[in-house]
């Protein structure tokens, strides 16, 4: 089994909303936190990404993603003044608040800034549902950075943002979903990069996968979350010992073998009981527990709500996004 591939396969965006910036220096625009993972990719020119204490070049050619949607600032230069970005879209004609799910009915111009030099921009944000079905968008860093080299990224990034925008700026039948399955492939591909560029330090699931037998560990509790593991099985199937099993196990990923067990279990859950309208019966079951009343207790103790409230909330949710003021 290629876990990293399953696990690639499983993340599915709701939606991509985006514009295209044409910013003169000096300029400076911030973002707070949104249930989204906002990008950048830079077409011409240069700027500055501040995400807390860290600075980030961008250039032309380079892509940014923030998977968490945390609070940050885009600049033409650090100590450059700061709008919020939603009184810049405001100044441009651009109406409505973004909400996780909207879904992009225009592409949308933006210009902001002095009279120096101009950095283009397509700026935009990726949504999820819940990002907390997927276990690697919990282990990615606060910025993914593909890398461009003299004013161009990859192939893939060129060709991909190349057929997005012609599908954005269409208007053809359907370009919605087009959209947003291009955006999909981007945000994998960036998530491929960043795995196959980054130096994998400390702990977490990424780095579990640098270890063949932890992998082979992951990879077992991950396809078959409802079996009865232990550590002694789960050792025994990758051909360790139960002591040097968990110890590396721990040492590798930050977590027991049971508290991945567990974790992994709720990512499932959480996954049908947003997907469908599954028996709570049902879904215990198949995430390996003998009744609802012991599912419930662990899936709260994980979620910090019941099941039933998670399932409602993700349902008013969808409810919410879809009847949210549209960006146009």
């Amino acid at each position: 089994m290629d876990l990293l591939s399953d696990v690639l396969r499983d993340l599915r965006l709701e939606s991509a909303v985006l514009s295209v910036g044409e910013l003169r220096t000096p300029w400076g625009l911030t973002k707070g936190n949104v249930g989204g993972a906002p990008f950048y990719r830079a077409l011409e020119g240069h700027c500055v990404l501040e995400v807390g204490d860290v600075a980030t070049e961008v250039n032309a050619g380079d892509l940014v993603v923030l998977p968490h949607g945390v609070r940050h600032a885009l600049l033409s230069a650090s100590g450059a003044a700061r709008t919020p970005f939603g009184h810049v879209l405001e100044a441009n004609g651009v109406r409505g608040n973004w909400a996780p799910g909207m879904r992009i009915e225009e592409l949308h111009r933006i210009r902001f800034g002095g009279d120096g030099s101009v950095t283009r921009i397509i700026m935009g944000v990726f949504s999820f549902r819940d990002r907390r079905r997927n276990p690697l968008l919990e282990a990615l860093p606060a910025v993914l950075h593909v890398r461009g080299r003299m004013g161009r990224g990859p192939m893939w990034l060129e060709r991909s943002f190349r057929f997005l925008l012609d599908e954005a700026m269409s208007g053809r039948p359907g370009f919605q979903t087009v959209v947003e399955r291009v955006a999909d492939i981007v945000f994998v591909q960036a998530v491929r990069d960043y795995i196959a560029n980054a130096p994998l330090n400390g702990t977490g699931w990424l780095r579990g996968l640098t270890d063949p037998q932890i992998a082979r560990a992951l990879a077992l509790v991950h396809g078959r979350p409802g079996e009865s593991w232990t550590v002694a099985s789960v050792a025994k199937a990758v051909g360790l010992s139960r002591t040097v099993f968990a110890h590396r196990f721990r040492d590798l990923v930050g977590l027991s073998v049971m508290e991945y067990v567990t974790t992994q279990r709720m990512h499932v859950a959480a996954g049908m009981l947003a997907d469908g309208s599954r028996a709570l019966s049902t879904i215990a079951d198949e995430v390996g527990y003998e009744s609802p009343i012991s599912f419930n207790k662990a899936f709260r103790r994980w979620a910090g709500l019941p099941p039933g409230q998670y399932r409602r909330r993700m349902k008013d949710s969808l409810s919410v996004s879809a009847s949210a003021p549209r960006l146009n």
